[in-house]
């Protein structure tokens, strides 16, 4: 939901997002890059928020204001040297926080020490990331004020990490011995997050290590052009070590890289179509699904609630005639008991406001404030 000062691009001008009315054009992004426009479909306005908004600004000076549910298009850059706090699960274990500067290079760090765990067919690693900062000293603070506070382990999940001081099985003890699911709940809470957006997932099946976890759903992901529809038509994706071939894995084009992987990817027009076949494919196989969605010609973005979005994350803006990316360097909570807005488009699923391209109105999260159709 959008504070309802905040500026609308559309077709004969920008304006405030309350002002906006069923059937009016609003500027969105259609794919790659391009710009293009979108009808409202129907316009929604709450007054039951949940005391707080998010403002948050980009190295450009663009500046948003929305709900912590806002869904918004965002990805982790891996060549931020920020300090991030975060909070790990471990399905086998329970859940710990945790500081890096280097994230990526500790989460494969930690899937390397993962074989050697006890014999749990599965594993599950979830990771949020809670809050990012430039100063060492700061990020010494959060990691502390995180584990005294909520009484989170801040060891790793196994005795073969470098760092571990304890042997396996006095770490399992430990992770048992602690209610760590509800502290990390109000962990979530607290920080205005949702479980069921984590920034990194990632599975291991050991068997069958080499099978794929995950399909990727790339709204605007295929290179060519939607024939019905506005936009760029949507790619669904699997990357597999073995090649597939149930029945339903018989309409994916193929290909296999030089390193012996297998690339299956089929498109979709329609994104409703596109969304179903994903979710069949996910149920069928036991695959996480990775939302994404191809808005510039660089790598996709994630499809994560505002209060996801992070220091030192690339967003998604309008530039002149085209989407581009922009760092977001500010975010502040502020207190709010004033109406919240948001716009359903029909067709492309996302508007432009204070110059982010932002995700319609789509009603996916479950603790998202009641919302009524705006009569006026």
């Amino acid at each position: 939901m959008i504070v309802g000062d905040v500026i609308v691009r559309g077709a004969g001008g920008g304006k405030p997002i309350k002002e906006w009315r069923e059937n009016g054009l609003v500027t969105a992004a259609t794919g790659w890059g391009e710009i293009g426009s979108a009808r409202i479909a129907d316009v929604f306005v709450t007054h039951d928020s949940n005391g707080s908004i998010l403002s948050m600004k980009t190295s450009r000076g663009h500046t948003l204001r929305c709900s912590p549910e806002q869904l918004c298009f965002c990805k982790f850059d891996p060549m931020s040297r920020l300090y991030y706090l975060y909070l790990m699960e471990r399905s086998t274990m329970g859940f710990r926080v945790g500081m890096s500067q280097d994230l990526l290079r500790d989460v494969f760090a930690l899937q390397s020490t993962k074989l050697v765990e006890n014999d749990a067919s599965e594993i599950v690693d979830r990771i949020w990331i809670i809050e990012g900062t430039e100063s060492l000293p700061k990020a010494v603070f959060l990691a502390r004020y995180a584990s005294c506070k909520y009484g989170l382990p801040d060891v790793p999940f196994t005795g073969q990490h470098a760092t571990a001081e304890l042997p396996d099985e006095l770490l399992r003890e430990l992770f048992n011995r602690i209610d760590t699911p509800s502290r990390a709940h109000q962990l979530l809470l607290d920080s205005l997050m949702f479980e069921e957006y984590p920034h990194i997932t990632v599975k291991l099946n050991k068997n069958a290590p080499t099978a794929s976890n995950a399909v990727q759903f790339i709204v605007f992901g295929a290179a060519e052009k939607a024939g019905n529809c506005p936009g760029y038509a949507h790619l669904i994706r699997i990357d597999s070590a073995i090649e597939l071939n149930r029945g339903e894995h018989k309409a994916f084009k193929r290909r296999m890289n030089n390193r012996g992987l297998w690339h299956l990817e089929v498109a979709r027009e329609e994104f409703e179509e596109a969304q179903l076949f994903v979710k069949t494919l996910a149920a069928l196989d036991n695959l996480e699904i990775i939302k994404k969605i191809q808005l510039t010609k660089k790598a996709p973005f994630y499809i994560l609630p505002a209060s996801h979005v992070k220091l030192g994350m690339t967003v998604s803006v309008a530039g002149g005639r085209s989407i581009e990316e922009d760092t977001v360097t500010s975010i502040t909570v502020e207190s709010w008991d004033n109406p919240l807005y948001d716009l359903k488009t029909e067709g492309i699923h996302n508007y432009i406001a204070g110059d982010w391209v932002v995700m319609s109105y789509s009603g996916q999260i479950s603790t998202a404030p009641s919302l009524k159709r705006d009569v006026v």
